[in-house]
């Protein structure tokens, strides 16, 4: 007789009821009595290709799993909602949204970071289906007051009018070999940029408040690592501020941001966007900002806005980045007359069309080092 170990779940989707089950004769994966995958030595759920529609309900809920979709296209007929403690492995497969709507979300239910914990997603190319042919506005990934993500090996296409991933009010999460790429009509008027790194407010976040006010409270994301990737869009990375509910949020800085041997686009506007960010560390990028709106054609631009008291106690470093951008290359401003704490600036070549003495511009930087940099006309 088969010795079958079945575990009964409640599932937030539409399937209701269900059980999981694994044959311990062949490693066989049941759900609903259906066999939709195996289950190997390390855990992992190795899903078949007629197994789709099971997606859904195995990446929601908190219990850990590890899927590993199967080398095809995969089309999704509604949003997954992601829970904690999933990982996805979907090198050779390409996933569509056939909506225009984000691929995964997940729902804010907790605060202090811990509505979702624990996600990684490892290879595939993830589209959604006729957004680089619109003007619509989603993202692809959208994820909230959330910590411990990864993003390793993945592919993300988006438009101009849209973001690869947003996060809101997340904390440790890494992206490494990435490519987050925007194509289709440039938007120039917008200013959308590929990876968000956002604040959450009622402007910025406004499907946040539908959960309740206490999750648009000025929240900000924190030990943010992007490393060895390549980022194309209208702006390229962006930690956002916001002006929102009269200024009641602009103090708020997003800390620890590491933008780390990246190649980095952007078409419109900056190519690197650091807004109310403190504790950067910026090297070894190419970063080209081919924007011709002078007010933000700035390759590399860290900005303070409203009073953050701490600022002047984190450091910030930019060294062996080549950057090049319209007005300036490196710009560094303090709206408010805050100052900085140390910044360091060394090895880095700076271009701007404005000309060399423009390369490299900053204020409120009464700590600043600077050192080998090779200033360019471009």
């Amino acid at each position: 007789m088969k010795k079958i170990l079945s575990i009964l779940f409640v599932s937030l989707m539409i399937f209701g009821i269900f059980t999981i089950s694994v044959s311990a004769e062949d490693n066989s994966y049941k759900f609903n009595g259906s066999v939709i995958g195996t289950l190997d030595s390390d855990g992992k759920i190795i899903l078949n290709k007629d197994s789709i529609w099971a997606i859904n309900d195995l990446l929601s809920g908190n219990k850990k799993r590890t899927i590993v979709l199967p080398k095809t296209t995969i089309h999704l007929g509604s949003m997954i909602w992601m829970g904690s403690n999933k990982t996805i492995i979907a090198k050779g497969a390409t996933i569509i949204q056939d909506s225009l709507i984000p691929i995964a979300a997940n729902a804010s239910s907790k605060l202090n970071y811990n509505s979702m914990k624990n996600v990684t997603i490892e290879g595939g190319k993830w589209l959604i289906k006729g957004l680089t042919k619109s003007t619509h506005s989603t993202s692809n990934f959208r994820f909230a007051h959330a910590q411990n993500i990864k993003f390793k090996n993945v592919y993300i296409e988006t438009n101009y009018f849209s973001h690869a991933v947003e996060l809101i009010a997340c904390k440790n999460v890494t992206f490494d070999k990435c490519k987050l790429i925007a194509k289709g009509k440039k938007n120039t008027k917008g200013i959308d940029e590929v990876l968000q790194i956002d604040v959450a407010s009622s402007k910025t976040a406004p499907s946040e408040k539908s959960y309740g006010s206490k999750f648009v409270k000025g929240q900000v994301c924190k030990n943010i690592t992007v490393k060895n990737c390549t980022v194309k869009g209208g702006r390229g990375i962006c930690t956002n501020k916001t002006d929102s509910d009269g200024n009641k949020w602009i103090s708020g800085h997003h800390t620890n941001i590491k933008i780390l041997n990246n190649t980095i686009y952007g078409y419109t506007h900056e190519a690197l966007c650091l807004h109310n960010a403190a504790g950067v560390t910026v090297k070894g990028n190419k970063i080209y900002s081919k924007g011709s709106n002078n007010n933000y054609n700035i390759g590399c631009y860290l900005l303070s806005a409203g009073k953050f008291k701490k600022l002047s106690k984190y450091k910030n470093v930019f060294a062996n980045n080549t950057i090049k951008g319209g007005r300036n290359g490196l710009y560094i401003s303090s709206d408010n007359g805050t100052k900085f704490g140390k910044i360091t600036v060394k090895n880095n070549k700076l271009y701007a069309k404005a000309g060399k003495q423009a390369a490299l511009a900053y204020n409120y930087c009464p700590k600043i080092s600077i050192s080998n940099n090779k200033l360019y006309k471009w």
